[in-house]
């Protein structure tokens, strides 16, 4: 599935709406975590590689289809 073209600040808030809150932002790098346990880290850019968001949402655990939903 190919993922849209999004801003750093749009992954926030989809990940803000699935659960997961900021802990830590280092430069220009957002870590987040869910209250399970999972954890992603991406990078806060005007627009975030979609190769990299893929492989962040796998590396969490979010399918994308569930991170989709979530984008508004």
């Amino acid at each position: 599935m190919k993922l849209p073209l999004l801003s750093g600040r749009q992954v926030h808030a989809a990940l803000a709406r699935l659960g997961f809150v900021e802990i830590d932002r280092r430069g220009s790098h957002v870590k987040m975590e869910h209250p399970d346990g999972r954890r992603i880290v991406f990078p806060f850019h005007p627009e975030v590689d979609r190769y990299t968001l893929k492989g962040a949402l796998r590396d969490a655990d979010i399918e994308a289809e569930v991170f989709l939903r979530a984008v508004k």
